[in-house]
């Protein structure tokens, strides 16, 4: 009895509300808006891809001329109750391999809008919001595994929603400990082993939805769904359309080749994931560790933090990281080019990670024996 129940919730219900019923055709009509509808034109896009592309270039400047002209084990301290929040301030390594739209957008976003509403001064906890973002990428992977475009780009704000309050719950947390401004994570806690949980069912229902969307796409026999309906409303095609000895043929895979692809980019980001966080731990308890002032292995210790290997070491994390991964995915979901990501790009940044943090172990071996940790 057991047993049947968790199929039903696990596999019978999930299909049920995902892949055998469409999302509510009435959130579309949020790209009726001005604003939104806009975003469908191209020039729109890349407009503000050059945008963002500067504004990070910008304050990448910004934040490792700052970098340079301070001690990070000093900077990495707690910031006073009524400071103003600035990304180029209280400097830790977390901070510095976080991604770009965390570190320029969502963090500071959050921090501001924690100083406005006072959601730390008041009865919301950590884990409310915690669950709240639960609920978020629940509903965000049903709008993901639709076959209509507007609908998965709806999952993709609903989904930069959800992340945007997994930043939230961490600003509330570091005000209500009394840590303001210290951005380092508490293994310890309870709340981080929920929000851990959380992320991983977040990623989960996140590569749910995309297989469900391939599988409608792609699937054999997807030529059925055109029956229920709403596949009418959709503006793509069904399946990529190919010419073949001038004959039309349509594209179809085997449900277990969709879903090694969609395991594969699973994989891709929780093995992105992992090893950035491990470098960020590995990270800060070489950079972060509290030498005497006046001792020598705190002068080379700073000098290590600045060095070209290092910079360059933490760039690439902010490249290859977990939450960077998740960004290209949400692009390409937004461009409607999923399927042309998961060809190749899971097995680049597995890749790229894994080589990644082993380099970092290597070079991060040599400095600790260089400063006697």
């Amino acid at each position: 009895m057991l047993q049947r129940s968790l199929k039903y919730v696990c596999s019978d219900f999930i299909t049920a509300v995902w892949y055998n019923t469409p999302p509510p055709s009435c959130a579309r009509r949020l790209f009726d808006v001005p604003c939104l509808s806009c975003l469908a034109r191209r020039s729109v896009c890349v407009a503000i891809a050059a945008f963002l592309l500067t504004y990070f270039l910008i304050m990448d400047i910004l934040l490792f001329k700052r970098f340079a002209q301070i001690q990070l084990s000093q900077d990495s301290s707690v910031g006073r109750e009524d400071e103003v929040y600035s990304p180029l301030t209280h400097f830790s390594v977390k901070g510095l391999l976080n991604d770009h739209p965390s570190q320029f957008i969502v963090v500071p976003s959050t921090e501001y809008v924690d100083s406005i509403l006072g959601f730390s001064n008041r009865f919301i906890t950590p884990d409310v919001i915690s669950y709240s973002h639960l609920l978020c990428g629940f509903i965000a992977g049903k709008f993901l595994a639709s076959n209509h475009l507007l609908d998965r780009r709806i999952g993709v704000m609903l989904y930069e929603f959800r992340t945007w309050l997994d930043s939230l719950d961490g600003t509330v947390y570091r005000a209500q400990a009394g840590l303001r401004l210290k951005y380092h994570s508490n293994h310890s806690s309870s709340g981080y082993f929920i929000d851990s949980i959380f992320d991983t069912f977040g990623g989960f229902f996140l590569c749910l939805g995309i297989f469900y969307y391939l599988k409608k796409r792609f699937g054999v026999g997807h030529g059925e769904l055109q029956a229920n309906g709403y596949k009418l409303h959709s503006n793509i095609p069904d399946a990529v359309v190919t010419l073949d000895n001038d004959r039309t043929t349509t594209e179809s895979y085997s449900e277990r080749y969709l879903l090694w692809k969609t395991f594969l980019f699973g994989l891709s980001l929780a093995v992105a994931g992992k090893c950035w966080d491990l470098a960020v731990d590995d990270f800060t308890n070489v950079y972060e560790y509290q030498f005497k002032k006046e001792s020598s292995f705190s002068t080379m210790q700073t000098e290590y933090s600045h060095s070209h290997v290092t910079l360059v070491i933490f760039y690439l994390w902010r490249l290859c990281g977990g939450q960077s991964v998740l960004n290209y995915v949400l692009i390409a979901i937004f461009l409607d080019k999923t399927w042309q990501f998961l060809q190749y790009m899971p097995y680049v940044f597995l890749g790229a990670s894994s080589l990644l943090y082993i380099a970092t172990c290597i070079y991060l071996f040599q400095v600790s024996s260089a400063l006697h940790l």
